[in-house]
């Protein structure tokens, strides 16, 4: 089990080759690539996302739950900070089971790919999403900022909003309706889990 802040900051890319050169120049250790399928759950009423709280249930080879609670404020927008309880799962579905009867069901589901590496202090996820690619480092606030330069990364394009603020953003950028779901399209989807199975 896990109990600590979670610090980070996000960085809008258009690919990730140059940060993944940058990474291995700089001495990076590729850690994972892994499908990532997300739920959350909450009260029908949403009192979780009220609380601005979060109650997460993901499959990315093993099985997690995670519990965020309420993000502080660091002072800078370009960095996010919240403490996170997170610990392994042998069984999702039971547990989801289990939340549903005491009244929290899935209300959004999300999906990514997740390339981390380790620089140092940080982590360094390279996360591709339905809506868009992003670099997502994770660390110490001052390490953020010598990676992200590093990496050519610009802390003034950093961003601490959540991947669900960025896809709201996303939507409301191409006049589309709010959606809080979102997933790769199926044919999309078995191509990338095809391509990870094989890599």
């Amino acid at each position: 089990m896990s109990d600590a802040p979670e610090i980070e900051s996000k960085f809008a890319v258009a690919g990730f080759e140059a940060v993944l050169d940058a990474l291995a120049a700089a001495g990076g250790e590729r850690r994972s690539r892994c499908f990532e399928e997300n739920v959350v759950l909450d009260t029908p009423e949403g009192a979780l996302r009220a609380k601005n709280m979060l109650l997460r249930l993901r499959r990315d080879g093993a099985g997690r739950v995670t519990f965020k609670l309420p993000a502080a404020d660091p002072g800078d927008p370009s960095i996010k900070i919240r403490r996170e309880i997170e610990t392994e799962v042998a069984d999702l579905s039971a547990l989801e089971a289990i939340f549903v009867q005491l009244g929290y069901a899935p209300c959004l589901r999300y999906e990514k790919v997740r390339e981390t590496w380790r620089l140092g202090p940080v982590l360094v996820c390279c996360d591709e999403l339905p809506f868009g690619r992003f670099v997502e480092i994770e660390g110490p606030p001052g390490e953020i900022a010598v990676a992200a330069e590093t990496l050519g990364l610009s802390m003034v394009e950093a961003t601490s909003k959540t991947y669900h603020e960025l896809h709201q953003d996303h939507l409301a950028a191409r006049g589309l309706p709010p959606a809080d779901s979102f997933v790769f399209p199926a044919d999309l989807r078995r191509s990338l889990l095809t391509g990870l199975s094989k890599a």
